[in-house]
């Protein structure tokens, strides 16, 4: 095996994570990408399985963010490889690192990193997105310092939705001549303090902070200067040397703290009072032993449990960073803590299921514990991923695209989730020959789709047959009827037939008799540029007939996101989804029904008023009306009175009572003001 120096190694591995894509093998060999007729603007990475089990996967969805390939941003993959969510863009043309499900406001919402990528380190700040994919809110670092990073932004447990824990990389001026271990000299050296904070999500207000300058000195690193892609030289504020490199936090119920720093390859347990270090395992001051196993340049350790004598934890070990290592392999692993002898077992081990026996990731990565015991691993700089069970058996291997293309994760999780778009599906409709037609149809982040019904007719407001229903098939679904109209839309079904949103109404695409030679039934060959003996001069008087320019599509602009007709009739077939398309006309029938008979009862009641009125009637009725009124006041009193009343009266009058404190309360009146509003007063009644 060829063995690089020190120095070499580090120009080529900088060398290679400095390179823009396109220089960096961005292929569709190195780093294959969807391509979607209905949605041509998504370039997803494909997902690729090695190893995929679907009976023994953990239910749920992917969620990661790859970056350095076309469009990097947050994704959602389901567990068969399809796309699901593309977020490309979604928050602004930044980076996303280590989307996950969180809890803010008692209801699931994604979180995820946004910002300017660095090297090693970015500048942002935390996401929080709904349901239907809306960004809520955004939370920044707070105090006088630098952005947040992107190695956690994270709910904190135990608070409820209300705070959040965030990484900050904050350059700092510090005399690097005191230690010549740094080889520094001749003037002020640099270097990046790893910080931490949890912070208020509403107010911005900083709940706690830790800074490790002071409490881990610079001379306990295990990256010196210089030595790494991503460790800085340490000579001015532009290159800082990162001694500590903090990449995860945890917090327990008792509001201490648990974090990872790569840079010098240990593990804290860290007081939430204080801030002051209670324990530390790996590295070069360590307090708690490790008797089966040896880590370094670690991610992601999050507590399993603890108790008085013992803690269990799990992270990744990336068992290298690329230049010195500890291990053949990286691997995800469960750690016990026995804190009356302090030493730490290794008890579980998970690593890649390839040939060679494992992967070795010199950067990022994460593992995720899954509620069977079993385990979701993210492997870093290998845009990679596996899910694992807990006898070790890997289940699940994938791969979005390969190292030399260098396009990476950070972090990839798992979590159910239920996402409800508030965008439309999109649709691409098409005709070679205007006998048969494609139908191409998908709705970005859509969960809960079960089929797609699909509509056709002779003019965009006309009525609209449903010629078809197919089943959803990955993020586009594809669908052909024998017969072509002009206009046509698809609507989304869930799993009992329920349509939850139609798309826009599209004009079906028909080749020019020039184009159809390049196309069969599902579309047309990618174009070409003309040679330069062939070119055509921009001078060249030509006419292009109207049916093929781009206005004469017949669209109405002002209208083009207008609701679907509902004026579409099934017609009588066997195709799977007619029966609810004709629930749904049903449906409108007898709603279009009751509307007139309430309103014929409404006419005629207004009108029996108006008479009995103007005839006096209801002066006539008022002796009666008091009789039975007082009757009626007497035997409501005698029941409530009574057991039977106690439980179920008297249950509905408390609660009266109290409705009318809280009025009092909320108009800041006595009771008095209360009877004077005759709607108060039936409340009261």
């Amino acid at each position: 095996m060829l063995s690089l120096s020190a120095p070499l190694r580090l120009l080529v591995w900088a060398g290679l994570a400095l390179l823009p894509p396109s220089l960096a093998q961005l292929n569709n060999e190195t780093s294959p990408t969807h391509s979607f007729k209905s949605r041509p603007d998504l370039h997803a990475p494909i997902m690729d399985f090695t190893i995929l089990r679907p009976e023994l996967v953990t239910p749920g969805y992917l969620f990661l963010a790859p970056y350095r390939n076309v469009d990097p941003g947050p994704y959602i993959y389901d567990n068969w490889g399809n796309l699901v969510w593309s977020g490309a863009g979604e928050s602004g043309p930044k980076t996303s690192h280590a989307p996950r499900v969180c809890t803010y406001r008692g209801r699931d919402h994604i979180c995820f990193f946004e910002g300017e990528q660095h090297q090693g380190f970015a500048r942002g700040h935390g996401v929080i997105m709904d349901q239907n994919y809306r960004v809520v809110r955004t939370v920044d670092s707070s105090g006088a310092g630098a952005s947040a990073d992107m190695h956690e932004f994270k709910m904190t447990p135990f608070s409820n939705g209300t705070t959040v824990l965030m990484t900050v990389y904050q350059p700092r001026q510090y005399d690097l001549t005191v230690n010549p271990r740094f080889n520094v000299e001749r003037g002020m050296g640099w270097v990046v303090e790893g910080v931490f904070q949890e912070v208020e999500i509403e107010t911005g207000r900083l709940v706690f902070e830790w800074r490790s300058l002071d409490h881990v000195d610079p001379g306990l690193s295990w990256t010196m200067p210089g030595t790494t892609d991503t460790s800085g030289d340490g000579l001015d504020e532009e290159t800082p040397w990162d001694y500590f490199h903090v990449n995860s936090i945890d917090k327990n119920i008792e509001g201490d703290f648990l974090i990872s720093a790569r840079h010098v390859s240990a593990i804290y347990k860290l007081s939430g009072e204080d801030g002051h270090i209670m324990w530390q395992m790996g590295g070069n001051a360590a307090t708690i032993h490790t008797t089966n196993f040896v880590f370094s340049y670690q991610h992601h350790a999050r507590w399993i449990s603890e108790n008085a004598t013992h803690t269990t934890l799990s992270f990744y070990d990336n068992g290298s960073n690329s230049y010195n290592q500890t291990n053949i392999f990286s691997h995800g692993w469960i750690v016990s803590i026995d804190h009356v002898t302090a030493t730490a077992t290794m008890i579980q081990e998970w690593g890649a299921p390839e040939p060679e026996g494992g992967l070795l990731s010199g950067s990022q990565g994460s593992m995720q514990m899954l509620p069977n015991g079993g385990c979701h691993i993210g492997w870093g700089e290998h845009a990679y991923l596996s899910e694992h069970t807990a006898d070790g058996s890997a289940v699940m291997y994938g791969k979005l695209a390969d190292r030399a293309s260098n396009v990476m994760i950070y972090r990839s999780n798992k979590y159910n989730w239920t996402g409800t778009p508030e965008t439309k599906p999109a649709l691409w409709t098409y005709s070679k020959a205007g006998t048969k037609m494609a139908f191409f149809v998908s709705w970005n982040g859509a969960t809960e789709v079960q089929s797609w019904n699909f509509y056709t007719a002779d003019n965009a407001s006309g009525n609209y047959s449903l010629v078809g229903n197919a089943r959803k098939a990955g993020f586009e679904t594809e669908f052909h009827a024998p017969a072509m109209k002009q206009w046509a839309y698809a609507e989304a079904l869930d799993a009992d037939g329920n349509p939850l949103s139609a798309s826009v109404v599209a004009r079906t695409f028909e080749p020019s008799v020039s184009l159809a030679q390049y196309c069969n039934d599902r579309g047309c060959e990618h174009s070409q540029q003309t040679d330069d003996d062939n070119l055509v001069p921009y001078e060249t008087d030509f006419s292009v007939a109207d049916r093929y320019l781009s206005p004469q599509r017949g669209f109405n602009t002002q209208s083009y996101y207008a609701e679907v007709p509902s004026n579409h009739t099934a017609p009588n077939d066997n195709n799977e989804g007619v029966t609810s398309a004709k629930k749904s006309s049903a449906s409108l029938t007898r709603e279009a029904v009751l509307v007139a008979i309430g309103a014929l009862i409404g006419f005629g009641t207004m009108t029996l008023g108006i008479l009995m009125h103007t005839q006096g009637l209801f002066q006539r009725l008022e002796p009666l009306a008091d009789s039975i009124s007082r009757r009626t006041g007497r035997w409501t009193d005698s029941v409530s009175r009574s057991a039977f009343g106690s439980r179920v009266l008297g249950r509905y009058t408390r609660v009266r009572e109290k409705e009318v404190e809280g009025l009092e309360g909320d108009l800041g009146g006595g009771s008095s003001s209360l009877s004077s509003s005759a709607g108060v007063g039936r409340v009261q009644a």
